[in-house]
């Protein structure tokens, strides 16, 4: 079983946004770790959170040092900068790629930068100024006890309007732990849930598949093997008027 540990950045009310005064980098990025902890899990991870509740605080460099004996080590964050127009994801990976931990560093990048509509998504690196290490605390400690593989998710920046008034949604940081913990399953060989009625099987039941389940029903769209199955909601073998009306009750009671 891999283990992964979780740290939400930061605690209390801390990094309140600039364009949008409800928005602090803090409480949404505890809100994520909680929702992601909850994906990993049901992919059969074991997975572990650098502290407890929101409020409480730990050193940076002792936060990555919990990552010991780990095989995963993620920090949530969103981003900060005086121009309000930069809108892009920031992966922060091992500065001389450990482990080649570039590669799932992009993985992440590139999928939330376009799940979150944003102008793209980088792997960077930092290393300390005055030694051959990290830069970033929670990145030191956890390579100082031996994880793997260790990063910093830095989901767009809370000093843009579009990124943050997107962050405030809880549907969105939802979908955000569903994409991040799909990328983090398949990059270690365990295939994506599949969703009951999820016939576009894209994660999640949405819009998309209550059509694609009507058109099906009437004959105009032709399902495979699996998104029959995926359509079948009420498993009687047939895709009928029923299976529409399930899956559309259960895409309005998400």
């Amino acid at each position: 079983m891999k283990k992964i540990m979780l740290d939400a950045g930061h605690y209390a009310n801390y990094n309140q946004s600039t364009v949008i005064p409800e928005y602090w980098e803090s409480r949404r990025m505890w809100l994520l770790c909680e929702l992601l902890q909850e994906e990993l899990t049901d992919y059969g991870f074991a997975v572990f959170k650098t502290r407890e509740d929101v409020e409480s605080d730990l050193p940076v460099y002792e936060r990555g040092k919990l990552a010991s004996g780990c095989d995963l080590f993620i920090s949530l964050h969103s981003n900060a900068c005086d121009t309000e127009s930069v809108n892009r994801v920031d992966v922060y990976a091992a500065y001389d790629n450990l482990n080649n931990s570039h590669e799932l560093g992009l993985l992440l990048a590139k999928s939330v930068a376009e799940l979150m509509g944003v102008s793209g998504g980088y792997v960077k690196t930092r290393k300390s100024d005055n030694a051959e290490d990290e830069y970033y605390g929670v990145l030191r400690g956890a390579r100082r006890v031996g994880c793997p593989l260790f990063y910093i998710i830095e989901h767009s920046f809370h000093t843009n309007e579009k990124a943050t008034r997107w962050l405030l949604d809880d549907a969105n940081l939802k979908k955000l732990a569903k994409l991040e913990a799909a990328v983090i399953a398949t990059y270690y060989g365990i295939k994506p849930k599949l969703v009951k009625g999820d016939v576009n099987m894209n994660g999640e039941l949405d819009s998309e598949d209550i059509l694609l389940i009507k058109r099906a029903y009437f004959g105009t769209f032709l399902l495979t093997a699996e998104q029959k199955e995926l359509a079948d909601m009420d498993n009687n073998g047939e895709i009928d008027s029923f299976d529409y009306i399930l899956a559309k009750r259960k895409y309005f009671s998400n």
